[in-house]
């Protein structure tokens, strides 16, 4: 009986799924679909915003020498300073792509693009200022299986949203 129960709510998802990668990859209409994917999408940034918040937290204040300061300006360091700040910028990215997809706005497809070269930026810069091997992991990791698969996300979503300029 479990195993029935198992097997319907994993078919279901499995519909579920396939009927959203249809909308998102294949262009099937649905309003439907645009609005809990801009949901989701900005529910994905407020994850990200508790990740800035460990992230001021845990950072080092010292990045690399330099001549001149931030942190007598704003309390912070330079580096938590540049790295909360990329992050910020990805959050305004995705915020503004899943407000403007749940209205089906004709600007939708213009924040996803400006979004997704965030996160590769962001994963990018990971990878070339990890200061150990165990680092490099993590920051090749996270590369992998966070910032890249984001990224195509944002591009599809942009992809998809050509058809909000074309009614507008």
């Amino acid at each position: 009986m479990a195993k029935s129960i198992f097997v319907r709510i994993s078919s279901s998802c499995r519909l579920r799924l396939r009927s959203w990668l249809g909308w998102l990859i294949r262009r099937e209409p649905s309003d439907r679909w645009a609005q809990t994917t801009g949901t989701g999408i900005l529910i994905g940034s407020l994850g990200l915003i508790c990740w800035i918040f460990y992230l001021g937290a845990t950072l080092p204040n010292a990045g690399p020498a330099q001549d001149w300061s931030t942190a007598s300006l704003t309390g912070l360091g330079t580096w938590q300073l540049i790295w909360v700040g990329l992050d910020v910028l990805e959050v305004a990215g995705l915020a503004s792509t899943g407000y403007l997809l749940r209205r089906s706005h004709r600007q939708t497809r213009t924040a996803a693009l400006l979004a997704a070269p965030l996160f590769i930026v962001d994963g990018w810069f990971d990878v070339l200022t990890a200061s150990s091997r165990s680092d490099m992991a993590v920051s090749v990791a996270m590369l992998g299986l966070a910032e890249l698969p984001v990224a195509i996300f944002l591009l599809l979503i942009a992809r998809r949203a050509r058809e909000y300029e074309m009614t507008a």
